[in-house]
């Protein structure tokens, strides 16, 4: 996926050096502290500013998930929802697609461009990956709702206000992965 950041191509996919450059401590340095600039802006509601950070970073170092998905986050402050939707999918392809915080934000951005479908799908990606995720069941709940499926969001409400104990979590997984394992052989 190509990216434009400040009118700057970025092909973060690429091959990443191996060799470290001369200059690359004084770049990861500055890259850290564009993020953690960005960070403190977005923590103040300084949504552009925060922008202009990440992409800062960003544009020292493509390759860095979280940096699209801090951009990601400023984006959604500024409601720019597509946009944020395409920084998160980038951190996905950066960081793999089993973390299950990058499903919920992409569900949550799916919910706001009124997409309930799709924002159900991510929130059950990310339980599959963590049956305890409270903020994947409340978006899930949300998702249903949306979806005028009012009996399966309570219940999904309720796993928010009532989580399951580890065992049973654990048990869930394994039961997920065993249903996973019998619809593949068949």
């Amino acid at each position: 996926m190509e990216t434009c950041v400040r009118n700057r191509q970025i092909l973060p996919t690429g091959p990443r050096p191996t060799a470290l450059a001369p200059s690359q401590p004084t770049d990861d340095f500055e890259r850290l502290r564009y993020g953690e600039m960005g960070k403190l802006y977005l923590e103040q509601g300084c949504y552009q500013e925060a922008l202009a950070q990440f992409e800062q970073a960003l544009a020292l170092d493509p390759h860095q998930a979280e940096g699209w998905c801090s951009r990601a986050d400023a984006l959604s402050c500024l409601g720019r929802y597509e946009e944020a939707l395409q920084s998160v999918e980038q951190a996905q392809a950066l960081a793999g697609l089993a973390n299950a915080r990058l499903w919920v934000q992409k569900a949550v951005l799916l919910i706001l461009l009124n997409q309930p479908r799709l924002a159900l799908t991510c929130c059950n990606q990310a339980l599959w990956r963590s049956p305890s995720h409270t903020q994947a069941w409340l978006f899930r709940g949300v998702a249903l709702h949306g979806l005028g499926k009012f009996r399966a969001a309570y219940r999904s409400y309720q796993r928010v206000l009532h989580p399951a104990s580890p065992a049973v979590a654990n048990s869930i997984r394994r039961l997920c992965h065993d249903l996973a394992l019998d619809q593949q052989a068949s």
